[in-house]
């Protein structure tokens, strides 16, 4: 049974992950801002699962959820960074602090994360390392430049980081998707989303399931990869 760590657990990709890899006896470790959801969802996925409430924009305490990993004796061997913000705005509109945010929520927290998940005093050899990043970071439509910009660098970190750990067996992938169906696409109607995805909304599950892959012992070749979900759509 592999140990694995889920950020950004209480909604969307990452909940619908949690639920996918419970049901696949993978033991896990939830982690999100939102304790109420982190409780129902744990009580559904018991025993399985445990739980660790935590903000990702605090960026000086992260070493705390590995801490609690270590006495929960839950020695990783996966995370998945499903944690992430988004927003639209023209370079024009866009304010430093909102840029910021973004970057520290949606790459530098993960930057932090792994430090400590590819530690030996908190991950076993052979670990796998699953970002979720976007194909908003190739495509680069207009008003999306802070959030194209966090999910380019999480790319390109998660690259560099795979070079660096490889001699410890541990790999880090990153996953782009175009439009998935989750609450961050609210608003968004299927006829929009066909217009640029051919095969219209992608579903979590369709995610979950590469992770779950990245994840196995089945791709234990690849890593240093950005794989993208297109779903159709041109980048």
């Amino acid at each position: 049974m592999k140990n694995i760590l889920i950020t950004g657990a209480s909604s969307g990709i990452g909940e619908t992950t949690a639920k996918y890899l419970g049901n696949q006896g993978y033991r896990l470790m939830l982690v999100a801002r939102n304790k109420e959801k982190l409780e129902m969802l744990c009580a559904e996925l018991n025993p399985c699962a445990n739980f660790f409430q935590y903000d990702l924009s605090d960026l000086d305490n992260i070493e705390t959820i590995f801490q609690y990993c270590k006495d929960q004796e839950f020695l990783l061997d996966g995370l998945v960074h499903c944690a992430g913000i988004a927003g639209n705005f023209p370079v024009r509109s866009l304010d430093w602090h909102f840029v910021s945010n973004m970057m520290n929520v949606n790459c530098t927290s993960f930057v932090e994360m792994a430090k400590f998940a590819t530690s030996r005093q908190y991950a076993n050899k052979n670990a796998s390392i699953v970002a979720l990043s976007s194909l908003a970071s190739v495509t680069c439509y207009p008003g999306t430049a802070a959030y194209s910009m966090s999910k380019d660098s999480l790319n390109v970190f998660c690259k560099v980081l795979a070079k660096e750990v490889v001699r410890r067996g541990i790999r880090v992938n990153t996953i782009m998707p175009g439009y998935v169906r989750t609450p961050m696409m609210a608003g968004m109607d299927d006829a929009a989303v066909e217009e640029q995805q051919p095969l219209g909304y992608i579903e979590p599950v369709e995610v979950a399931c590469l992770i779950e892959y990245l994840l196995s012992d089945k791709s234990r070749c690849i890593t240093g990869t950005a794989i993208p979900i297109s779903a159709g759509m041109n980048f």
